[in-house]
């Protein structure tokens, strides 16, 4: 993830909702300079107000199961903040949300690290491929991170072609 998004998504999570004033108190002697204001003349201060869009996680959740259920190789998936949060998982038993999500955003952050750093252009996917089969990381949108597990048997090309379904019909329900 950009270095840029990442400070934007700081910088939203700790803005606080702006006060329409403030009354402060400051001790005015001789020597204190004020600023005049013609009369009549409208003093307007730039009032910030951001969107803020709610995600249906139940729908998310729904979307993840159909998935997995409806493919035969995949054997599970997880949407994943770029910061490592879980927004909604279908995994198998014994695998944690919370762990795999955190994998998950470290593994997007080192890959386009990587592709930067090797002059790839932007990344795609991100593969693992191990001896029990495939995990298979992709942006779903710039708010989430797409995790799918496949086992081994799986042809790669419809994987792809079955993920990429899958992002076309979560994007949305990410607003």
């Amino acid at each position: 993830m950009p270095l840029g998004k990442i400070l934007k998504l700081l910088a939203e999570a700790f803005q606080k909702t702006p006060t329409e004033s403030v009354n402060v108190s400051l001790p005015i002697t001789e020597n204190t300079i004020l600023p005049t204001v013609a009369e009549n003349t409208e003093i307007n201060s730039p009032i910030i107000l951001e969107e803020k869009v709610m995600i249906n996680t139940s729908m998310l959740q729904d979307e993840l199961q159909n998935f997995v259920s409806g493919t035969s190789e995949v054997q599970g998936a997880a949407l994943v903040s770029p910061d490592g949060l879980a927004l909604a998982s279908v995994l198998p038993g014994g695998m944690d949300d919370e762990r795999t999500a955190a994998m998950s955003a470290s593994m997007l952050s080192l890959g386009e690290r990587i592709g930067r750093e090797l002059a790839r252009g932007n990344v795609e996917r991100i593969v693992v491929e191990g001896e029990k089969g495939y995990g298979v990381l992709v942006g779903c949108s710039g708010d989430a991170v797409l995790l799918v597990l496949a086992n081994a048997s799986v042809k790669q090309g419809l994987l792809f072609l079955e993920i990429k379904r899958a992002v076309a019909r979560i994007a949305p329900l990410l607003g």
